[in-house]
């Protein structure tokens, strides 16, 4: 099989193939609704690698000519176990996560929707599992609704803090956060 090992989901590029392969899949879990919410309740990555929905995704995206290295499959379980969260009825958020979780959810503007620590908590955050069950967390804080492509790229990119690599996911989601969370 000629395959390009681990080429979804790059940043700042939404438009990639890998983008569409997973908005349709998402979609077609309202057709689902067994799988969703199998998926929903999915507590551990283990759990999501093991149900249909994981794999209909992984086949989608390698039929789209994504090569998904089985070292990545615990990433690709994160991300089809927080996209099943999300709310496909509700318009798709523009904003990044980290905006999304800095920004107040009241009027009165005192409080971001993420409280700091918890943002620091997730920021922190080295093992794959516990980032899951953080931003599953967050996510609820949302009402369920995030941009589905950042979250994607934010999940696949992720990897223990390296100051000297400039596309860290955690540094711009700092950024994020800061720039619109009330302090």
């Amino acid at each position: 099989m000629n395959e390009k090992p681990d080429n979804p989901f790059p940043q700042k590029k939404p438009d990639h193939a890998s983008y569409a392969v997973l908005r349709s899949w998402w979609l077609g879990l309202e057709h689902d609704k067994g799988e969703r919410a199998a998926l929903r309740r999915a507590g551990t990555l283990t759990e999501v690698m093991l149900s249909p929905a994981f794999h209909d995704l992984l086949r989608e995206l390698r039929r789209a000519g994504c090569g998904i290295a089985e070292a990545r499959y615990p990433k690709l379980a994160a991300i089809a176990g927080l996209a099943a969260r999300l709310d496909s009825k509700k318009t798709e958020p523009l904003a990044s996560l980290a905006s999304r979780m800095g920004t107040p959810k009241t009027k009165d503007g005192k409080k971001a929707a993420v409280a700091e620590l918890r943002m620091r908590n997730i920021l922190a955050c080295d093992d794959l599992e516990i980032l899951y069950t953080l931003l599953r967390r967050a996510l609820a804080l949302l009402d369920d609704q995030a941009s589905l492509t950042d979250l994607a790229a934010v999940v696949w990119h992720w990897s223990p803090m390296d100051e000297k690599r400039p596309s860290d996911p955690r540094r711009q989601m700092a950024y994020d956060y800061y720039a619109v969370a009330p302090l």
